[in-house]
């Protein structure tokens, strides 16, 4: 994707703003919106024509929201968790984040950088001062660069229309978030006028953008054609069955047959034959496994390619061993690592961005002492992974074992829990040291 690179020192006006939105120009949305129309089920088959009075299936088969929700639900299936020393510096962290339901933030940017291949979040401060981050749309959203080696991210244009339902009329507006500002500019006569400036004190650009992979590329876009292609094919099958219930009556050696004629067989549902006469149905041929082996064709380059595996192949059933299932999930264990990467990249801003915010309150925070930790949503092999976890015993930490188990979400928490049961088992009364200190003589009475 073409990049829009200046000067970090450039300064901020509206000719400029209005320069960059036209140089970013339109494609990128009309991109946008195809895949985002993908996604939801409008592909290209919908707008087929053929000619009158010929069947016209048009089905989809919605292999971009399959890639899409199994990429998805594998990478961020499970939410990211959180882990510092500090422990009052991660409970701050955890208030900041629980009030802006960041799991569910996390999954939606998840799930946008994989359909268009880049996601944005915006952070902000709410009137009670308090920090707030969202996803916000992409298709608003234009990224500026510096143009040294760093390509850092200097500002961000969010550039959009505002329509009044009252009166009928549409603003166009660009609201500019550089490191340490909020520029708001209104179209006016053709020229962006700047309207208002007001800092942030976020120390950065508050604008966040997470990338799906270098390029860019969204889980299902290298398949498109062969998601059309599978679409055409299930949709002229339609068609060739319905050419075969639409089948002629063929009459041999009866040309005297006459409409009445016709009429009293379809009626009476019996045909009067010459010696010579013949009736059989004219029907169009149809190769049925050739046709189903080019669908079965393109369904294997569909995931191949995609490296989404088919979870309802057959290669998936019974119970598989952890290291036959990671080996089977292979391909998408490599885009979920590419994932991962560039997903902890957006989430270090986002920390060190509040981090930042919380620091001004009076706080001394580093945004570095954080450590993010990823888990893939995938089937576990539970008496497996627990026979590890015993074997491993003594040689790990407790802590670190109890991370090997999926169904541990909380691990802090999990330990703490252990103490108290084990403090309560320490600090109860034993039975037989209660009837000793009565004089019983340790000798209990059967009554």
């Amino acid at each position: 994707m073409q990049k829009i690179k200046l000067d970090k020192d450039t300064e901020i006006s509206g000719e400029l703003v209005k320069n960059i939105i036209q140089a970013w120009g339109k494609k990128h949305i009309d991109r946008y919106e195809t895949l985002e129309g993908y996604y939801r089920g409008n592909h290209s088959i919908l707008a087929r024509t053929v000619g009158e009075n010929k069947p016209n299936n048009k089905l989809v088969s919605n292999y971009a929201k399959y890639i899409t929700d199994i990429s998805t639900g594998y990478f961020m299936g499970r939410p990211v968790t959180y882990d510092s020393d500090k422990e009052e510096y991660l409970n701050q962290l955890f208030s900041v984040l629980d009030r802006n339901y960041e799991e569910d933030v996390n999954y939606e940017l998840a799930k946008e950088m994989s359909i268009c291949g880049v996601a944005y979040e915006l952070l902000y401060v709410d009137e009670g001062a308090n920090v707030r981050f969202k996803n916000i749309d992409h298709k608003t959203i234009i990224p500026v660069y510096s143009d040294d080696i760093e390509e850092n991210l200097i500002f961000a244009i969010r550039h959009y229309t505002t329509h009044n339902l009252v009166d009928n009329t549409k603003v166009e507006k660009a609201e500019v978030y550089s490191a340490d500002e909020i520029i708001e500019f209104t179209m006016t006569n053709d020229t962006f006028e700047e309207v208002q400036r007001q800092e942030h004190y976020f120390g950065d650009v508050p604008i966040i953008e997470y990338v799906n992979n270098e390029e860019r590329i969204g889980d299902f876009e290298i398949v498109l054609s062969l998601i059309d292609a599978y679409n055409k094919s299930q949709s002229d099958t339609a068609n060739d069955f319905e050419y075969f219930t639409d089948a002629y009556l063929v009459l041999i050696g009866m040309s005297g047959t006459e409409q009445q004629d016709i009429d009293d067989a379809k009626e009476k549902r019996v045909l009067l034959l010459d010696e010579n006469g013949q009736a059989q149905w004219l029907i169009k041929e149809v190769n049925d496994s050739v046709t189903e082996n080019y669908k079965n064709r393109l369904q294997k380059d569909i995931h191949r390619l995609s490296q989404i595996p088919n979870l309802t192949d057959e290669e998936f059933a019974g119970n598989l061993s952890g290291v036959a299932l990671r080996y089977k999930l292979w391909g998408i264990e490599q885009v979920a690592a590419i994932k991962e990467r560039k997903f902890k990249t957006g989430l270090t801003k986002r920390i060190q961005l509040i981090t930042n915010f919380l620091n001004i309150k009076g706080a001394s925070w580093e945004y570095d002492d954080i450590f993010i930790s990823f888990h893939r949503n995938i089937p576990q092999n539970l008496l497996e992974t627990v026979q590890i976890a015993k074997d491993l015993y003594g040689l790990l930490s407790e802590k670190t074992l109890l991370g090997l188990l999926p169904f541990i979400d909380d691990i802090e928490g999990e330990i703490d829990r252990k103490q108290e049961e084990e403090d309560g088992y320490r600090g109860a009364v034993d039975p037989y040291d209660l009837l000793v200190k009565q004089g019983k003589g340790g000798e209990y009475d059967d009554q």
